[in-house]
């Protein structure tokens, strides 16, 4: 069973995952600026989760899965010992409409097993889900915006027009502009090409100067830049203030922080679900893990607010 996830080196070498079976239709698609702001919006998020695991298993491995598919199956091989896999739920639904069975089928890795009796799930989210679409979903906006930063900042440097009389008018321009554009400070021409005229009264170059400094939007361009990833931020459980008022209060930045960890909290609550799980089933393992959200360590076995169902306090 193969998964486009980055749990494979070619994966993490390229990252080719994100355009391979995710759809970027109708926006930049396949380029290396979106593959790039994948890459960098998704390494924001791989920072903020630490487990806690035997030194034997791979760590790049285990974030990954989780991370991108949204869930890994812990298993019990008889060649292997305990170990972490990727999994694919399977088998009569049960009471909830959940997955009874997980059925591994990697080139060295054989198993079928009933989750709760001879293995277990480790899930990121409730809906089986990773985080690469909230990822792909600033990517592409990123991506906009940084191609139109390019196109700003070369169009920046276009301020004037320049008609030649002739062939050999427009090539000398040409010739002048590339000089100057190499930081030339004097430049000299044939007198001939100034005594010569369009019509025999006006000068042989017409020029049109741009208003360079009243169309320059590179400026604008940054702050939206900056705006995205605060937003992605935000979503993800960095607390991101943004664009600060002059007299936000205390209660304002508190709730910006509180938005921006629904979802980190969600997070943790479900990832304590699936470990409590694990560790029940094989104690041996002992596993924890650290998530940072809000600005602060959230370490798993942090007491729960039974009315709300997240974390209070941090370690």
């Amino acid at each position: 069973m193969r998964v486009d996830i980055p749990a494979f080196y070619e994966g993490l070498n390229g990252y080719d995952i994100y355009t391979g079976s995710r759809s970027t239709t109708g926006l930049v698609e396949n380029d290396l600026t979106t593959r790039y702001c994948m890459r960098s919006l998704y390494q924001r998020i791989y920072a903020g989760f630490i487990p806690k695991n035997p030194k034997s298993w791979n760590k790049r491995y285990f974030k990954n899965v989780i991370l991108s598919l949204g869930y890994i199956g812990i298993i019990n091989t008889d060649i292997y010992g305990k170990i972490p896999q990727i999994s694919q739920p399977s088998g009569e639904l049960g009471l909830y409409l959940q997955p009874t069975k997980l059925i591994v089928s990697q080139p060295l890795v054989k198993f079928e097993g009933v989750i709760g009796e001879d293995c277990e799930l480790i899930m990121l989210t409730p809906d089986w889900q990773g985080v690469l679409d909230i990822c792909e979903f600033y990517a592409k906006r990123l991506s906009i915006a940084f191609t139109s930063l390019d196109v700003a900042l070369v169009n920046s440097r276009a301020a004037v027009i320049a008609v030649g009389k002739n062939k050999s008018a427009t090539e000398t321009i040409k010739a002048l502009y590339e000089k100057l554009s190499a930081g030339q400070p004097l430049l000299i021409h044939d007198k001939q090409l100034k005594d010569e005229s369009l019509d025999g009264k006006s000068e042989p170059i017409w020029t049109y100067s741009l208003d360079v400094k009243q169309n320059y939007i590179v400026t604008d361009i940054l702050e939206d830049i900056q705006t995205i990833i605060d937003q992605f931020d935000r979503e993800i459980g960095i607390a991101a203030i943004g664009e600060k008022k002059e007299r936000m209060i205390t209660d304002e930045v508190s709730q910006l922080t509180e938005d921006s960890c629904a979802r980190s909290e969600t997070w943790f609550d479900c990832l304590t679900e699936s470990y409590d799980k694990v560790n029940e089933l094989f104690p041996d393992l002992n596993l924890s893990f650290t998530l940072k959200y809000g600005g602060e360590m959230h370490t798993y076995g942090e007491k729960l607010n039974e009315s709300e169902g997240t974390a209070n306090g941090t370690s």
